[in-house]
């Protein structure tokens, strides 16, 4: 997002964010099952010493336990109106909130409960160690990603046979990553492996509570289980709270006066033709922008109003192998031959990068919007400089995001981590990462997000670096293999070049000595796509497509305003085509919420499908009758006609239904389907204006 995005943020952001929000905020009890106490001191609800479970009893509605804390003894209630909302992830173990009562509560409560079993932390340690032991593989240096909580650890065996452990940021050489789990995310495994832990101890309960020994920030000390009803649910007694801002109003005001000094004064210097070309696109496009709006809503709608909504078809599809025919004359001929691994979620993503960084043998190339300076970003960073001394690491962020994204901490930064002063000095400071910070002329930011290893794979789509990205949004990232690599490389080196001092004449010679790859004909092709100055390729090739479909159309984008695409989807609906648009429930831009509440209404009006996603999804993905576009982008001005973008199409069968298996299929499922417009006002209406430009 630019700067008008933010000016926009500070505006109309409180009073828009409700509109597609959830009307229940989770994690907080509801009244009827508080007991008002007074709140225990810091030293009650952070501790650094594991707890001591005392008693615990269950009735209809509630769970009460006794431990003892600090030497103290304690008393909490807990029912499942008091789950925390802390994940997306709706299929990991729950974490509830344990509100504190007092004694005679306590015990009145307990008397007219059941009393159940309790067991301190030797059996939830044993039982982990068993997990570990049945989940990590037999071979020699073969090893086993076990993600708990916010760790990435990696199990395997010595030569002699001995579970060993090591951070995966700092994995060895010689060990290969065999297989992955999320334990939080592993409900039929581990009951299986609990039954028999049980059994093998002569316990019989099938309903306890277990102390995890857990200490620390947010710190799960005690798990619930019940057998017959296969759940595990953690209980904390911290308040779940967002973490601070990193640096003090005056470490804010310089960077951001560097920032803009960098792009408005030195910009003209090292890159006057782009500085210069870059003013004149954005006012054009935003004359042209406004008037196709103006003339969407003012003629085109118009047109379709009185259309009634058909059945849908139940032909075939668009032809693919002309429909690739005709995107050449639209943007191009570039097409490589490659393989694509979908990559969903932080668990799925950030271990493979990390891997792969390890592993690197010649070079890391990393190109983000934004590199975070949270807690997890500046391990990444760590892990980059570490790496810096043995092969050439590069790192490139856009300028604007990163500086934007520092001023809000993701949900889970312990309240107590220091954050860098900035992110690419902290890179810089005792390594050699070689770091460059891109400007932003007129609000035109790089958006792409990009890593290449070695020159043998790569990854790409819309992750950014940072906490959110790893553990609380839903997201994506692909995997690529083959010759698509080296155009993505390419892509790189010249966006480096560009971002340098007299970057215009240094690209210039970077791009005549860094001919394009040799364009591949094979069968199904992978064909990148940009959003460059002047060259909205991303653009063009979904609206064509959006125009040639007859089957289906599968969307999934946080940022849906663009008037021509939310029209044309509109009238694609109105052929008979299988509409389906994904939105986030809980977006992370209150103008871009209220948007999308004007254009869920509009697309339901015409018979689309429109799906609330629960939490935030970041997904950037389309499919039109197979062919499949993903990437960076979102659907709106930045993405396709502002910043830099990277996308890749391809309609490759196997891709496609791997997209469908692992986002589409799964997120229609979670997600909650729109049946009745959403209440829209005034405020919805002037979102439409400012995310228009946005």
């Amino acid at each position: 997002m630019g700067y008008i995005a933010r000016l926009g943020l500070c505006a109309v952001s409180a009073a828009l964010v409700a509109c597609v929000s959830n009307t229940r905020i989770e994690g907080v009890p509801p009244e009827e099952a508080r007991i008002e106490v007074e709140a225990p001191g810091d030293g009650a609800l952070r501790f650094e010493q594991p707890l001591t479970l005392k008693l615990a009893a269950i009735d209809e509605t509630s769970l009460v336990i006794a431990y003892e804390i600090n030497g103290e003894v304690g008393y909490g209630r807990v029912s499942r109106g008091d789950r925390q909302n802390i994940s997306t992830h709706i299929d990991w173990f729950p974490v509830y909130q344990l509100s504190p009562v007092d004694a005679d509560a306590f015990v009145s409560q307990s008397t007219a409960a059941d009393s159940i079993a309790v067991y301190q932390t030797d059996i939830w340690q044993a039982f982990t160690q068993t997990v570990i032991e049945q989940l990590t593989p037999r071979g020699d240096r073969d090893g086993a990603l076990l993600n708990y909580r916010d760790g990435e650890f990696i199990w395997y065996r010595s030569h002699d046979g001995a579970l060993t452990r090591a951070d995966l940021k700092e994995k060895p050489n010689d060990v290969s990553v065999a297989s992955r789990y999320r334990i939080e995310a592993m409900t039929d495994s581990l009951f299986g492996i609990l039954e028999r832990f049980l059994a093998d101890r002569g316990i019989d309960d099938r309903r306890f509570i277990l102390a995890t020994g857990e200490t620390g920030p947010y710190a799960r000390p005690f798990v619930a289980v019940d057998i017959d009803a296969r759940e595990f649910g953690f209980l904390s007694l911290e308040p779940f709270t967002f973490g601070n801002s990193p640096n003090t109003y005056v470490v804010k005001g310089g960077k951001v006066g560097d920032h803009v000094v960098r792009s408005y004064v030195f910009e003209p210097l090292n890159r006057p033709f782009t500085f210069v070309s870059r003013l004149f696109f954005f006012l054009t496009d935003s004359v042209a922008d406004v008037s196709r709006r103006v003339y969407v809503n003012r003629f085109a709608y118009p047109d379709i109003e009185d259309t009634e909504i058909p059945a849908l078809n139940t032909g075939p599809g668009m032809d693919l192998s002309a429909w690739e025919a005709q995107l050449d004359k639209l943007v191009g001929s570039e097409r490589f031959s490659g393989n694509i691994e979908v990559l969903v979620d932080g668990d799925a993503y950030f271990p493979r990068l990390i891997e792969s960084v390890v592993d690197a043998n010649d070079s890391v190339k990393m190109r983000t919007y934004i590199f975070d300076s949270d807690d997890y970003a500046t391990a990444l960073a760590d892990m980059l400089k570490r790496r810096s001394t043995e092969v050439d690491v590069q790192v490139m962020v856009d300028g604007l995001g990163t500086l934007m994204a520092q001023e809000a901490s993701a949900g889970t930064v312990p309240a107590d981590y220091e954050a860098p002063i900035a992110i690419t000095i902290y890179l810089e400071n005792g390594s050699e990462v070689r770091v460059r910070s891109l400007t932003n002329p007129w609000t035109a930011g790089d958006h792409t997000k990009t890593t290449i290893i070695d020159g043998d794979h790569a990854y790409i789509g819309g992750m950014n670096i940072g906490r959110e990205y790893r553990w609380e949004w839903h997201d994506m990232m692909m995997r690529v293999e083959g010759p698509i690599v080296s155009y993505i490389e390419r892509e790189f080196d010249k966006a480096w070049a560009h971002g340098g001092v007299l970057g215009d004449f240094v690209l210039a010679g970077s791009t005549m000595s860094n001919p394009m790859p040799k364009s591949d004909e094979s069968e199904h092709p992978i064909r990148p796509l940009l959003t460059l100055p002047r060259r909205s390729e991303i653009y063009k090739a979904q609206v064509e497509t959006i125009r040639n479909s007859q089957s289906y159309i599968y969307v999934q984008n946080a940022y849906l305003s663009d008037a021509v695409i939310i029209h044309e989807l509109a009238k694609a609906r109105l052929r008979g085509v299988d509409v389906r648009v994904i939105i986030p429930m809980e977006g992370n831009h209150g103008v871009m919420n209220a948007n999308n509440v004007v254009a869920a209404n509009t697309l339901l009006q015409y018979g689309v499908r429109v799906f609330a996603y629960p939490g935030m999804s970041h997904i950037k993905a389309a499919i039109y009758d197979g062919w499949a576009c993903v990437g960076s982008a979102n659907f709106d001005k930045l993405s396709f006609q502002v910043n830099k973008e990277m996308n890749l199409g391809s309609s490759d069968p196997a891709f496609v239904r791997e997209l469908i298996d692992k986002v589409f299929d799964p997120d229609f499922a979670a997600a909650a389907e729109l049946k009745e417009p959403l209440p829209a006002g005034w405020k919805n209406t002037f979102a439409t204006i400012v995310a228009s430009q946005l």
